[in-house]
Order: C-alpha cells, then sequence, then structure tokens
C-alpha cells in the first residue's frame, strides 16, 4: 500500500503528455485515534473514509480527533513543477503538515480546499502526508445547531495536483479557479464574464484563450488575449448566441475551457456550467416550470435515529 501512490505517479510521467496532472489520493492511507498516542496501530483505510459508520448499532456518536498518514514518492523530474494537496470534504476541521510541516488548514466539512505543499516537498524522495481531523464541537465551525450528525473524517476524495509555474489557480476557494458569471440571459443570446484566478512563479503576463462548448460538443465561443498577472483575477466577458438553457427537464451544460500558453499549451482547466433563465414565478416554480416542495423533515436516517445518536455523545 504505501508503495501505491509512487507506482502510480510514475506511471502517469510515462504516459501522459498534459501539462497539468490530477492523481488521486485516495489509497493507501493509514488512520489512528489521537488519543491513541501512536501509529503502531493503524489502520489501513481507502477514501472516503468515516470513525463514525455504526447508522443503528450501539448509537453512540464519535466526536474526537484523529490523524491520517500518508506516503508519496515525488520524483526529481518535478521540481520545476508546483504542487497542491486538495481535499473535497473533510468533517470538521482539518490541519495538514507535509513531512513534519504544517502547510495549512481548512474550517468547514461541506466545501472544498486546496493546499500547496511544493516547499515542503522532496524531490526525488518520499513524503510524509498527515491531516488532523477533528469533528468536536466548535462554536466558529458552522453548523453551530443543528440535528445532524457531524461524522468525523475525510469522507470525500482527495487529489494531487502538477502543475507548471504559472497556472489556473486551485487555490480560489476550493474552486477550480473558473467562475462563470451571467449578466444577462435570453432565448436568443446570453452574455457573462468568466472570472479566472491565477497563481505564477514570477511571470508578469501570459497568453489565456477562453473557450465555450456546446452540450452537442460544438464550440460557441472563444477568445485569445495576453494577460497582465499581477495577483487579481483576471476576466473575459463573452456571449453565446441561441443559447440551449438549463431547465430541470433539459438539463444541458456547456464547457467552460481555460488555457495558458501561446504555442504551447502549459495548463488547461474545463469546468461544466448550465445557462439557467432565473425568473421569479408564484407557487414554486422555476424556470418557468413548476417543482415539487421537498421534504425537509427528511434525512439520511430516520428521525428517531438522530435524536437517539444525538443524545449519546461519545469523545475521545
Amino acid at each position: 500500500m504505501k508503495r501505491y501512490i509512487a507506482t502510480l505517479l510514475l506511471l502517469a510521467i510515462c504516459a501522459s503528455t498534459q501539462a497539468r496532472e490530477v492523481f488521486p489520493l485516495n489509497e493507501g492511507w493509514r488512520f489512528f485515534f489521537k488519543s491513541e498516542n501512536s501509529s503502531d496501530n493503524a489502520r489501513h483505510v481507502t477514501l472516503p473514509h468515516t470513525w463514525d459508520t455504526d447508522t443503528g448499532g450501539t448509537g453512540y456518536f464519535l466526536e474526537t480527533t484523529a490523524n491520517y498518514q500518508n506516503d508519496m514518492y515525488i520524483p526529481a523530474e518535478w521540481a520545476t513543477k508546483r504542487l497542491f494537496v486538495k481535499f473535497y470534504g473533510v468533517q470538521s476541521v482539518a490541519d495538514v503538515f507535509v513531512n513534519g510541516y504544517y502547510v495549512g488548514g481548512h474550517k468547514g466539512g461541506g466545501t472544498a480546499f486546496a493546499l500547496e505543499i511544493t516547499d515542503k516537498i522532496r524531490f526525488g524522495s518520499d513524503n510524509a502526508l498527515l491531516v488532523v481531523v477533528s469533528n468536536n464541537y466548535c462554536d466558529d465551525v458552522l453548523p453551530t445547531s443543528t440535528d445532524m450528525n457531524l461524522y468525523g473524517g475525510i469522507y470525500r476524495e482527495a487529489e494531487l495536483i502538477l502543475t507548471e509555474k504559472t497556472a489556473v489557480s486551485p487555490l480560489y476557494l476550493g474552486s477550480d479557479g473558473i467562475l462563470v458569471h451571467q449578466n444577462s440571459v435570453g432565448d436568443e443570446r446570453v452574455e457573462g464574464e468568466a472570472e479566472i484566478h491565477l497563481v505564477t512563479g514570477g511571470e508578469n503576463s501570459c497568453v489565456l484563450t477562453l473557450d465555450i462548448t456546446a452540450p452537442d460538443g460544438s464550440r460557441v465561443f472563444s477568445k485569445r488575449q495576453k494577460t497582465r498577472i499581477d495577483g487579481k483575477p483576471v476576466t473575459i466577458p463573452f456571449s453565446v448566441d441561441a443559447p440551449q438553457l438549463w431547465s430541470p427537464a433539459n438539463p444541458a451544460l456547456y464547457r467552460v475551457s481555460v488555457s495558458i500558453g501561446d504555442a504551447t499549451v502549459t495548463d488547461s482547466v474545463a469546468v461544466p456550467h448550465g445557462l439557467p433563465q432565473h425568473r421569479s414565478h408564484p407557487g414554486g416554480r422555476l424556470c418557468g416550470q413548476r417543482q415539487p416542495h421537498p421534504d425537509t423533515r427528511r434525512n439520511a436516517l430516520p428521525r428517531q435515529r438522530h435524536l437517539g445518536r444525538r443524545t449519546h455523545r461519545a469523545r475521545l
């Protein structure tokens, strides 16, 4: 298990020609509670993982702190690149360490986050990744009042992101670095702008290309421009004629992609995006269509089971 990630990364180097590489970090984790004081009896787990897996047995809901450890071999050839780790959900507070050095943290289990680890990496060697996770109650972490159990752990997937020095940023609020804003939406035309966040290794400009692809695969917009890199997001306006508007009955998705580079593309990121026409309708209508009201009283577990578990909390 320890060498799983090393093998995966080396194979990817040989097989892939893309400037940006994304590798899953779901295998090879060793898990143990902080109260154990040692990893000698760590359990091997695969993400997604939670330490509160008993949904109907003892009725005890564990609020505590635990450690997740993993080893990564990082090739020496990557010394000119940038490395990020991204977690799509950690419940509820995470602190991340690489080779014993603190690289950052995150509060809130409902949102993704990414951290850059480049300057803590030993290239051409094994590297130790540690994530300390707590689901203890905190008055500064939402939700502060709920009947929903906050199952502790890295309960969504994780990944390692490899980029060139100048790249679309993985660091902005857990996003892919591309935000799409619609300014006007109609049956004949959609106008908006793409907000692009960048990280740079010292360059003060780059060439950006924005492409928008329709659900049928045809390109409906393309713009290329030289952009100044000054720490602020770059905004590129766009328009789409005769759009396929998103609705519950027809959830059409466009593909919005951004690439960096002139003669050679050094980074590329794409995100899906629907083009809904927001209208206000009485009687529970969305995009002009009546929608059933969800039963907000329902949850993943029957109410009586939730109440039973919430009244039996165990702390370590």
